[in-house]
């Protein structure tokens, strides 16, 4: 039967080996595996399982996914193979290795993740190789590598001595026959046999270790060989070694900074765990002192002087053929020599754009200083200005030379705010009403002056405004800024006397007596409100013009003033003539109609206001209405006929006085039938007609024809003067 073991170590791809190939699935079961597509068992090939779905123990297999190829051998070998996952990279790969229906071997994790198994196979024996996935989520490509040979010999080998030892480094073989599992560090002393004198293990292993035990002083030759689950490689080529103890320098100076012109020390100190004898040579800069002899590991070079500038301070001990050596460097600088400068206090009374200050600084030296200023000052030379309010600064300096170190001094001093003053021009005449007036205002110094104002008058827009009447007060004020004081205020103050207005009245006909009463306009500039009065021939009632006589009269318009405008006035005469009286008698009845009742009425213009205007009916006298004449000289009479007036004629009479005291009358006359009808009006009648009492036998017919005609008539008589009757 095959021998089978579990592989130890790692397996890693030969270089160049087809991983870029197609992948090819095995079968489906062992029944169906499909022959390994190689040449031989030092090959390698891309398999996959991610066609596969089949659960652990399905026809005995031992993980998930398992996909299956077969191989059967010529000859007897023992063979080392290897999954290691590609994609996706690092997936948890498995291998089974079977004959017939017994499993041979397998493997989960034997490097990282990856599965790996060494197996001695028989010649003539066919056997199943199964990939497979930890769990069911696992499957995909593996390169599958088989190895039957051992390595070849580790490559570029190097050593490095250490007190007792050396530390042995290389690089891993061109050809890894399926994966090193360790290196074995062969050493032979000079004269001496070879032995083993080191070794590393892992997976992969490292190249690199530390050999111990080695004697100092002595020289060995090492070498180094691989090893895989086949056997050992070839030796690498030799290289040798002489350990040493280690020896350290250091290098300091004395003072640890040197000054130019000063004298200083170079002390060089060797330490060891083994004794330190010999000499070490010394460089100072471009001075080389060769041979100074080491005392108690120490060597002192005394009694320097360099320039300023950088310094390189380098030792080396040459060592022992047990005692490694050693150097140092120390990189110092020779410092300047120091030098003071001093400069002089400001003034305490500095302020903004004041006088300029004349510096005095000095080096103690004897170097020039140059002056620097910062903050509320500048310089011009040893010149200081004020240039702002707040700390100056000054700095006297010198920057040093090649040989001196740079050294200044710097006073303060607080600069304060300059003073000002404010000019402000007198207040001119000032009057409510009137255009804004300028106003000069000015600072010493050029600064915005804000001017106010209280009382009767405002600053708008820089200009003075008056707002009403009384005492206007001004003050030009300026609060300073940053470098400028306030300035002390000015004011100026004046009184807005009250504004003038005209009065006009409009032109306006000359009333007359009893007629409609003209219109008067009259109208402040300032649009006021204006008050009329009238005196003589007329009167104003209730703010119209209104005629009382004949003559002239003077109208009169007034308007106060108030707080802020003067009183204005204007007056005009005119002559009132007296309009013709007249007066209207109206008997609004019909033909036929019954008299007792029927409205009467009458109208006078022209009367004389406050007499009496009367409407009386005749024969015998009966008053119908009565009234006192208005101020416009109208009156209206209104009243009804008397329902006892007998059949007959009668009179209806108007009458009232003129202006001009004449007694003004109009009448009419009317017939009454015997039944107290109209059969006359005025000049329509039918037939001759009775007097007052007389015979009215035949007045119902005439009554009675005037009501078929249905006329009715309305009599207007107009003024008569009784003196022309």
């Amino acid at each position: 039967m095959a021998t089978l073991a579990l592989a130890v170590g790692a397996l890693v791809a030969v270089p160049g080996a087809a991983h870029a190939a197609a992948a090819v699935p095995g079968g489906t079961s062992r029944a169906a595996a499909v022959p390994l597509p190689v040449a031989d068992l030092d090959s390698s090939f891309t398999a996959t399982n991610a066609h596969m779905s089949t659960a652990r123990g399905q026809d005995g297999q031992s993980w998930y996914n398992v996909t299956w190829y077969s191989w059967t051998p010529s000859a007897d070998v023992r063979v080392y193979m290897r999954a290691t996952s590609t994609s996706p990279v690092g997936w948890d790969n498995t291998l089974e290795v079977w004959s017939g229906s017994t499993l041979l071997a397998q493997n989960d994790d034997s490097y990282g993740l990856d599965a790996a198994l060494r197996l001695d196979l028989q010649a003539g024996t066919s056997y199943r190789i199964g990939l497979g996935g930890y769990r069911a989520v696992h499957k995909g490509e593996v390169t599958l590598q088989f190895a039957t040979r051992t390595p070849t010999a580790p490559r570029e080998p190097s050593v490095t001595a250490a007190p007792g030892g050396a530390t042995v480094t290389w690089a891993a073989p061109s050809d890894l026959a399926g994966g090193v599992t360790g290196y074995r560090v062969l050493c032979t002393p000079e004269g001496g046999q070879e032995v083993e004198c080191g070794g590393v293990t892992g997976t992969p292993p490292p190249t690199s270790t530390t050999v111990d035990g080695l004697t100092n002083g002595t020289r060995y030759a090492v070498r180094v060989v691989a090893t895989n689950v086949i056997g050992d490689s070839e030796g690498s080529a030799p290289v040798t070694v002489v350990p040493q103890d280690t020896s350290a320098t250091t290098v300091t100076t004395q003072p640890e900074v040197p000054v130019s012109g000063q004298p200083f020390a170079v002390r060089v100190a060797v330490t060891s765990a083994a004794a330190v004898t010999g000499t070490v040579d010394v460089t100072i800069g471009d001075d080389v002192r060769a041979g100074v002899p080491l005392v108690d590991g120490a060597a002192v070079v005394e009694g320097l002087v360099r320039s300023a500038g950088p310094l390189r301070v380098s030792a080396t001990y040459a060592g022992t053929a047990s005692l490694a050596g050693s150097s140092a460097t120390h990189d110092t600088t020779v410092v300047r020599r120091a030098q003071q400068v001093t400069l002089d206090a400001l003034p305490a009374d500095l302020v903004y754009a004041g006088a300029p200050v004349r510096l005095h600084g000095a080096s103690d030296q004897g170097l020039p200083v140059t002056y620097s200023a910062d903050g509320a000052c500048a310089v011009r030379g040893d010149v200081l200005d004020l240039v702002d309010v707040g700390t100056c600064t000054v700095t006297a300096a010198h920057a040093g030379d090649s040989e001196t170190e740079p050294a200044s001094a710097t006073v303060t001093a607080e600069v304060g705010r300059r003073s000002q003053s404010v000019a402000l021009a007198p207040l001119p005449a000032l009057v409510y009403g009137q255009a804004p007036a300028e106003l000069f205002a000015a600072s010493s110094v050029g600064l915005p002056v804000q001017v106010d104002a209280q009382g009767a008058c405002r600053v708008e827009d820089g200009l003075l405004v008056v707002t009403d009447v009384g005492p206007c007060t001004v003050t030009a004020v300026q609060d300073g800024d940053e470098r400028t004081s306030p300035a002390q205020a000015v004011v100026r103050t004046g009184d807005v006397a009250r504004r003038p207005q005209t009065v006009t009245i409009g032109a306006f006909a000359a009333p007359t007596l009893g007629r409609p009463v003209p219109t008067v306009v009259a109208t402040s500039d300032l649009g006021l409100p204006v008050t009329l009065t009238a005196t003589g021939a007329c009167t104003v009632v209730d703010g119209a013009l209104v005629a009382v006589s004949t003559g002239e009269c003077v109208v009169t318009a007034q308007q106060a003033g108030d707080a802020r405008t003067l009183p204005g006035a204007a007056s005009t005469t005119v002559v009132v003539s007296g309009p013709d009286a007249t007066v209207t008698l109206v008997l609004d009845a019909r033909l036929g109609s019954t008299a007792a009742g029927a409205p009467v009425s009458g109208r006078g213009e022209g009367l004389r206001p406050g007499t009496e205007a009367t409407l009386v009916v005749h024969s015998t006298p009966r008053t119908v209405a009565t009234g006192v004449v208005a101020a416009d000289g109208t009156v209206v009479l209104t009243g009804v006929l008397p329902t006892d007036l007998e059949p007959g004629t009668h009179r209806l009479v108007v009458s009232g006085t003129g202006f001009d005291g004449r007694a003004v009358t109009t009448e009419t006359t009317f017939v009454l039938a015997d039944d107290g009808t109209f059969v006359q009006i005025g000049d329509r009648r039918v037939a001759a007609l009775a007097t007052t009492g007389g015979d009215a036998a035949s007045t119902a017919g005439v009554a009675a024809l005037w009501l078929v005609l249905g006329a009715g008539l309305v009599v207007v008589a107009r003024r008569r003067a009784a003196a022309a009757r």
